[in-house]
């Protein structure tokens, strides 16, 4: 499930899907407290998008922008994607496609206080995954304290987890 972030930090979740036949993504991104409570979670339709790294890459970028929207400043980032992770870590250094988005990504994490990249698995990451499934009814969509009833169940089992 999802583990709790030291006490002042918020979590930041994201996650991608990609369809490679249609060259096309969702992405999805929450933001969490240090007790677990939602501050800000937001889906976005990929139009286009050339592969999976960068559906990954625009998820974060998103993300970050959402952490900078809610006024963030010490930011655990978490995504299950080992690659997005371990270029984070490495400065943002990367080559193909997702290279300007991943340099974006950089920077933007540096106008924050601190912020941690941290791996995390599919199942600790199921909120950003149902928020970026969502966005294939719809176009970009941020929301702050409009949750959407099948987000509510998710978060609520999350912290259950983190409390039993």
């Amino acid at each position: 499930g999802w583990l709790r972030p030291p006490m002042g930090f918020v979590k930041l979740n994201v996650d991608a899907s990609f369809d490679h036949d249609l060259l096309r993504g969702t992405a999805g991104a929450v933001l969490r407290d240090d007790k677990g409570r939602f501050i800000v979670g937001g889906s976005w339709r990929l139009d286009w998008c050339a592969d999976v790294l960068t559906a990954e890459a625009l998820a974060l970028r998103f993300g970050l922008t959402l952490a900078q929207k809610a006024g963030c400043n010490r930011l655990i980032v978490n995504s299950d994607n080992t690659e997005v992770i371990d270029m984070m870590k490495n400065g943002g250094q990367s080559a193909g496609a997702a290279t300007a988005v991943f340099d974006d990504c950089y920077f933007m994490a540096c106008e924050f206080t601190i912020t941690r990249f941290e791996h995390c698995n599919r199942e600790a990451n199921k909120v950003a995954h149902e928020i970026a499934r969502l966005a294939n009814f719809s176009t970009t969509r941020d929301w702050f304290e409009e949750l959407m009833v099948g987000i509510v169940s998710l978060l609520i089992d999350d912290v259950t987890v983190i409390s039993n």
